[in-house]
């Protein structure tokens, strides 16, 4: 199962990486960076790569503080809203989904996480801004982050 989830993390790597000449950036080159709070509290980290008008991909990557879980790579997508709410800079508003495999502290608890999330920025300039994001599902929880536009 541990080979299995770590050719799933790459592949979405992958993706992601094939896709970054493909699409006129207005969201995308941006590494955010979170803190995590909860039962799951950690830190993690993503790299934007916009494929669509409104769309992103991101690898990104979370080291839990404790717990059984150590740490976690994947991928994830976001949609953003700003364009149908019309919504002006300094904010953006996105929902997504994110998955990836999950290492454990225990060899043998090795897992999949399938996770979706909403978020907002506030963009101070442009190239920084902070970040708020709730979330649901096997490993997510809420965080706050800085974005660092590329």
């Amino acid at each position: 199962m541990k080979n299995y989830n770590n050719h799933i993390a790459l592949c979405l790597m992958a993706i992601v990486l094939c896709f970054t000449q493909m699409a006129a950036q207005e969201y995308g080159n941006a590494l955010n960076t979170f803190v995590k709070f909860g039962s799951n509290s950690s830190i993690a980290a993503n790299y934007e790569i916009q494929v669509a008008k409104d769309i992103t991909l991101a690898p990104t990557a979370r080291i839990w503080f404790s717990g059984e879980n150590t740490f976690a790579v994947g991928g994830r997508g976001d949609f953003y809203f700003d364009r149908l709410l019309g919504l002006a800079e300094p904010w953006d508003i996105w929902a997504g989904a994110d998955a990836g495999a999950v290492v454990s502290g225990d060899s043998n608890k090795d897992d999949f996480s399938l996770n979706l999330h909403a978020g907002v920025e506030y963009k101070f300039s442009n190239s920084f801004g902070i970040i708020f994001e709730f979330g649901g599902g096997n490993t997510s929880s809420g965080g706050i982050g800085l974005a660092f536009h590329l």
